[in-house]
């Protein structure tokens, strides 16, 4: 009966292992607010303690416990904790446990549960021969062969005819099961493709497979050349969409400050974007995608290190220089017969070096610890003398006549109750993903996932920006039917929202950011709201000090609440972050003719004429004039803007009050009638046309 019972423990390990070796490539889901690797993320903390739950249990019914040793188990369980350290002490908690939003696969459960993942593979029978070994790579082949087809389907536009597709999942010819990125698929279809080769080149197939897995290679092959090459997609047509990837260079500055403010235990996983922010050079500000607040370093290792900190990317390292020491030496030592080492090594030497100069995702991680495993336990097949089985005996106990250590009960109960516990969080929290995405009722869907899940900001943050649209439109209607209640009760959850949304992740910019601008935003709605905007975007800069959108956000605040010194302060921090950003620029005029100092800011709005073709900046122009006395000029850029803009009240306003200067009274009229249709019921404007007329 107990050897029954051992058999179903190992066939259920066996598919868990095997199902998510096969299924993680290719596993999405369409109902949360992203698709790919919240639930591969997802998949992985279910799946892996369920497995290493299971194994437990084997060995607590059994009379001893069986565990193979290798000189990587050790460094393997340091990196481990020292990341499991740095997530405790991380600036976002949350985010280091659970993934950063949006990205997820930096998560430490991730992390820990590739670790277990590896442990697994060594010291289960899943690959105990080498013929194991090559049926789990083949597994994994063929799940990376369908994902290129996926994605071959998806740029030519085919996958939606064969997969029903009302959320437009799969409208995007940029689709791929294994990852948001194109990039990323292609970095983990080029380490397959190795893997296929060594494989078709060692013989390693009976010669029916051999054409089936060269139909895959080829496959995998023409999705790889359509990512990659340029020319390859010319020839075909196709336009894939252009991925913003943080550069080299920015990523190594980033990291550096990082690591230099945190040396030890870094940051915090998955809290890269906070260093972005707080560290990004003014230099980005030049590139095409200066706008872009990248959360992932264009590098997984200088992400580690400046995330982890230094001893953890230590222990990584040392685990891969182990490991690349252990293949060369035995490698050397078995001479040419041992080919599916040599593959196997290859791969995992590719997946490291792919680890310095891209980025990292769920599948690439999971390659990555997948190869790691994989040669591991082919060279305790080989060389079992030199890898060893640590067996530990339990004997027999008197009292209940159970073949089971007391100890070993109280470790798999309590795995069990943290696996449960931990479960039912993820669980909790993939319940509130999946309510957040949901299109009906927005306010109750957000609400409700930020009482599931308080710790993720993100919904506070569009659950805000959810009232303040509200309250912006019922601001919009006339006054006779505006509901003063509702608007009102709209503005306050709006600002009690985002306070609750910054409190919770005090070091988001983006939380911050939000809060300023609804600050700024209620001003003509709620008095006494221009010191709050002063203070968050004030909060915001300091989290982000090269961005040159928030010093001109703080200055136009400081502008709102009276205090021109301080903004001509910040417009000038943001040119200086800048020089060719026009709303500071323009702004930064604005504040100059204010301060009287009408020279630099014609200047300035000179020169901002002939850089673009804007109402607004003619219209300044047109006042500039007007306070000066050359009227004529004032006319010609008001009527400037109205060519532009044939609805703007306050050029059509400025001309009447130009051609009542000029003594034209009927073509005042003219422009104060027009003001009059836009703006019925203006008593100063009625009032003007009663006195000319």
């Amino acid at each position: 009966m107990q050897d029954k019972f051992i058999v179903k423990l190992d066939k259920a390990i066996s598919i868990i292992i095997k199902g998510s070796i096969g299924l993680l490539p290719l596993f999405f889901l369409p109902w949360t607010s992203e698709y790919f690797e919240f639930n591969k993320q997802f998949l992985l903390w279910l799946a892996m303690p369920a497995a290493l739950f299971l194994w437990l249990i084997k060995q607590a019914v059994g009379t001893q416990v069986k565990i193979k040793t290798n000189p990587l188990n050790f460094p393997a369980l340091i990196f481990l904790a020292l990341t499991l350290i740095s997530s405790i002490f991380s600036l976002d908690r949350y985010s280091s446990f659970f993934g950063y939003f949006g990205r997820f696969s930096d998560a430490w459960l991730g992390l820990a549960s590739l670790v277990i993942f590896y442990f697994l593979i060594i010291n289960t029978g899943l690959a105990d021969s080498r013929e194991k070994i090559i049926g789990l790579v083949k597994l994994f082949f063929y799940s990376a062969a369908a994902a290129a087809a996926l994605s071959l389907m998806a740029m030519f536009g085919a996958i939606r005819y064969f997969i029903g597709d009302p959320l437009s999942v799969f409208s995007s010819a940029s689709f791929n099961s294994a990852g948001g990125s194109l990039a990323s698929l292609g970095i983990f279809l080029a380490l397959m493709s190795a893997a296929a080769i060594g494989f078709l080149l060692g013989g390693f197939f009976k010669k029916t497979e051999r054409y089936f897995f060269s139909a895959a290679l080829a496959v995998i092959l023409i999705a790889l050349a359509l990512i990659s090459l340029k020319p390859a997609r010319t020839i075909l047509g196709l336009t894939l969409p252009r991925e913003a990837v943080l550069d080299y260079r920015q990523s190594l500055a980033v990291s550096r400050s990082a690591l230099a403010a945190h040396p030890a235990l870094g940051s915090g996983p998955g809290t890269f974007a906070y260093s972005y922010s707080l560290y990004r050079p003014a230099s980005a500000n030049a590139g095409a995608f200066w706008q872009i607040r990248f959360d992932k370093s264009g590098s997984q290792l200088l992400e580690l290190l400046a995330t982890a900190g230094l001893l953890a990317g230590l222990s990584y390292l040392l685990i891969i220089s182990l490991m690349i020491y252990l293949n060369i030496r035995l490698i050397s030592e078995a001479g040419a017969g041992d080919g599916l080492a040599v593959v196997l090594f290859t791969v995992f030497v590719l997946s490291f070096f792919s680890q310095i100069f891209f980025l990292a995702t769920t599948v690439l991680n999971f390659t990555f610890w997948f190869f790691l495993g994989l040669l591991m336990a082919y060279w305790q097949i080989v060389q079992p003398a030199m890898f060893k089985e640590k067996i530990i005996n339990f004997g027999h106990s008197v009292s209940s006549g159970h073949r089971v250590s007391k100890i070993v009960r109280l470790a798999v109960f309590l795995a069990g109750a943290l696996w449960l516990a931990l479960a039912a969080f993820e669980i909790k929290f993939f319940a509130a993903d999946i309510v957040a995405a949901s299109g009906q009722n927005r306010e109750a869907s957000l609400a409700t996932a930020g009482k599931l899940n308080s710790s993720r900001y993100n919904y506070g943050v569009s659950l805000a920006k959810l009232y303040l649209n509200r309250a912006r439109l019922e601001a919009l209607k006339p006054a006779a039917a505006r509901d003063n209640n509702f608007l009102q009760s709209n503005l306050t959850a709006a600002i009690e929202t985002a306070k609750r949304a910054a409190a919770a992740a005090g070091y988001s910019v983006l939380a911050w950011e939000t809060l300023g601008m609804i600050y700024r935003d209620i001003k003509p709605l709620a008095s006494g709201s221009e010191p709050w905007a002063v203070k968050s975007f004030s909060q915001a800069l300091a989290l982000e000090p090269a961005n040159p959108v928030l010093a001109a956000e703080l200055a136009k605040a400081y502008a709102n609440d009276n205090d021109p010194a301080g903004a001509e302060k910040y417009f000038i921090k943001s040119l200086e972050l800048k020089p060719d950003y026009l709303d500071g620029k323009f702004g930064l005029a604005k504040n100059y003719l204010q301060e009287k100092k009408d020279g630099l800011g014609f200047k300035l709005l000179s020169e901002l004429s002939g850089q673009v073709t804007d109402a607004e900046v003619y219209y300044e122009l047109g006042r500039y004039y007007y306070n000066h006395g050359e009227i004529d000029k004032a006319i010609g850029r008001f009527n400037l803007v109205l060519s532009l803009a044939p609805s703007h009240a306050n050029s059509l306003y400025s001309l009447g009050i130009a051609y009542e200067a000029k003594g034209q009274n009927k073509q005042a009229v003219k422009y104060y009638e027009k003001v009059l249709e836009l703006n019925p019921g203006n008593s100063e404007v009625e009032k003007k046309i009663k006195e000319l007329n």
